[in-house]
């Protein structure tokens, strides 16, 4: 076994400090993007244990008047696009008619949607456990 020199010694205390220099300043002042020298802040806060739990989903009414929920297999829609446009599709609910004719266009011969709907899911906790209420609310509709 070979003893390290007293450069190499030197080199690493000195980056060991940096790293910990580095790591306390992101912990105290840091955000995000000072990964991995500051922690994740979405992992560093609790949420509330008793704040429901909001889920979106995309909803058509077809001329049946049957309620259809719309996903990446029946109008080639994600939800995470959805969430990441809420507030586009909020203050222009025409932008759901991207959606409506993606559903036509995947779903020939069946009845068209006269109707396109995000809804917002909230699942209400007590101390972080479910209490089976849940509540829906359309944050933007749109009817051509």
């Amino acid at each position: 076994m070979e003893r390290l020199s007293a450069r190499g010694r030197a080199t690493r205390v000195a980056a060991t400090l940096v790293v910990v220099v580095l790591t306390f300043a992101g912990t105290v002042a840091g955000n995000d993007f000072w990964f991995p020298f500051a922690p994740f802040q979405m992992f560093a806060i609790a949420d509330n244990p008793n704040a429901p739990i909001m889920v979106l989903r995309t909803d058509g009414v077809d001329a049946t008047g049957a309620r259809i929920v719309l996903d990446e297999r029946n109008a080639g829609v994600r939800r995470a696009e959805i969430e990441a446009q809420i507030d586009r599709f909020k203050a222009d609910p025409s932008l759901l008619r991207s959606v409506q004719d993606a559903y036509a266009a995947r779903n020939p011969g069946r009845p068209p949607l006269v109707e396109v709907d995000i809804v917002e899911v909230q699942h209400h906790l007590r101390n972080a456990q479910p209490t089976g209420e849940v509540t829906e609310v359309v944050l933007a509709r749109w009817k051509p």
